[in-house]
Order: structure tokens, then C-alpha cells, then sequence
């Protein structure tokens, strides 16, 4: 009998091991690759990703085929990187697209884009789902808009509220820990990077306005970092490397 109840208890544990994966997220506003230095390279950002070797990535700010870049900078990454690009864009600009993008080691199952419509420049959310979790970025809008950044979170907790797999959401949010904008996300998600840790501008760190976020699961933050000492654009880079698992049933 006792043997019985171990081997069942044993089971029981590799099927809870199994069903938890190890996933690093990182977060990433590449500004095209404008660094504060002044040089205007995205290699530097992509030799970045390399370097921390995540899994997924949720970029901010980039140009596709327009006059200030007159290529696909999310593709370029993609092929600096290895990775897979999927690009959302946000607004037309200066005769090309402007906006956010995905970059993963794995190809995605599929992707959706939400527009967010503002007074002054359209934002977005691109939701990239892959085999045991999604990833969702985004970028809100700048600290002149008082209101509609609420708005904005909003939209994202509409659009990850009918997923069936735990979901990361990640990016430039434009808003400091304690704002409205912040406490709006933990209503329904949690906070996986550090809050303490600064982020831009990447000169001269004054606050943190980019996280990456967890919902509809369980996370188990096992490391997280902000990239210090990384110019290659206004904004710091940083990661987390998270155990997720599906969010366990309420009895």
C-alpha cells in the first residue's frame, strides 16, 4: 500500500513539473535604435537580445519602410537575433508604419492586434499567443495625457480577459509605480519585474515605466534584471525570468 501512495505521489509531482515552464521575458523600447550617445544603430540593441538570450521580447518604437528608416527594423532584429518578428503598428508615418513588435525564439500560433485610438497619436496591443502562454505588448500613452492611459489599460484587460493560457503583458508604460495607470493593472495582474529599479532614461535612470506584468496564472519570479549601462537607446532594457503555470482551479 505504501508503495502505491508513492508511486501516485510521484506522479502527481511530474505532472505538476510538466505543466510549469521556465520562461524568460524581456522588454525592450529601441527608439530605432537611436541611442542617447547619439549613434543610430539597432545592431547594438539586437547584440543586446543576444546577449540575455530570452525567449520572447516585447519591442517598442519601431519604424517600418518609412522616410526616417526606410526598412523593417522588427525584421532586421529578427535577423540580427534569429528570432521570429511579428510587428503591430500603431500609426502611418512619414509614407511607412510606426510602432510596437514581437520577437521569439519559437513561432507564435497567432497573432491579434487591438488599436488604441487617442487625441494625439493612435497606441496599440499586439497579443502573440504561443504553445503554453501569450505575450502581450504595448506601448501607453506619454505622461501629457492624464486619462486616457487608464483607458488604454482597459483595452489590454479586455483583450487578455477571454485567454485560456497564462499571459505576460510587457512593455513601455509610460507611468511609474503607484499612478493610476499602474494600480488600473494590478486589478487584474501582477507585477513580475521590479518596481525599485529604474529604466529610463538610460543616461540617467529617474523612474520606472517599463514592467513586465503576469495574469491568468502562476508565476514564480526566479530572476530579473534592468540592464544598466546600456545607451543604445533612451530607454533601459530588462528581463525576468519567470516558472508560469496554469493558475490553479479554486476548489
Amino acid at each position: 500500500m505504501k508503495k502505491t501512495f508513492l508511486i501516485l505521489a510521484l506522479l502527481v509531482t511530474a505532472i505538476t513539473t510538466s505543466s510549469a515552464q521556465r520562461v524568460r521575458v524581456m522588454s525592450y523600447n529601441v527608439k530605432n535604435g537611436m541611442g542617447v550617445d547619439g549613434i543610430n544603430s539597432i545592431e547594438r540593441c539586437s547584440d543586446v537580445i543576444r546577449k540575455v538570450d530570452p525567449d520572447v521580447v516585447a519591442i517598442q518604437e519601431v519604424d517600418s519602410v518609412n522616410r526616417r528608416n526606410n526598412y523593417y527594423v522588427l525584421g532586421r532584429m529578427a535577423e540580427q537575433t534569429g528570432y521570429h518578428a511579428y510587428f503591430g503598428p500603431t500609426i502611418k508615418y512619414k509614407g511607412g508604419k510606426y510602432g510596437i513588435g514581437v520577437l521569439s525564439k519559437k513561432p507564435a500560433l497567432s497573432t491579434k492586434f487591438y488599436s488604441m485610438p487617442h487625441r494625439r497619436e493612435d497606441r496599440g496591443v499586439l497579443v502573440v499567443e504561443f504553445k503554453r502562454y501569450y505575450l502581450v505588448c504595448t506601448h501607453l500613452s506619454g505622461q501629457y495625457i492624464r486619462n486616457g492611459r487608464c483607458v488604454q489599460v482597459d483595452v489590454i484587460r479586455e483583450a487578455v480577459s477571454g485567454l485560456k493560457k497564462p499571459v505576460f503583458i510587457a512593455g513601455d508604460m509610460n507611468a511609474r509605480p503607484g499612478t493610476p495607470v499602474m494600480k488600473a493593472f494590478k486589478e487584474f495582474a501582477v507585477v513580475l519585474s521590479d518596481e525599485n529599479k529604474k529604466t529610463a532614461p538610460s543616461n540617467d535612470p529617474r523612474g520606472c515605466i517599463d514592467y513586465v506584468l503576469g495574469t491568468n496564472g502562476s508565476f514564480k519570479v526566479l530572476d530579473e534584471e534592468v540592464i544598466y549601462g546600456c545607451y543604445a537607446s533612451d530607454h533601459l532594457p530588462l528581463y525576468v525570468d519567470v516558472k508560469v503555470s496554469k493558475a490553479k482551479k479554486r476548489k
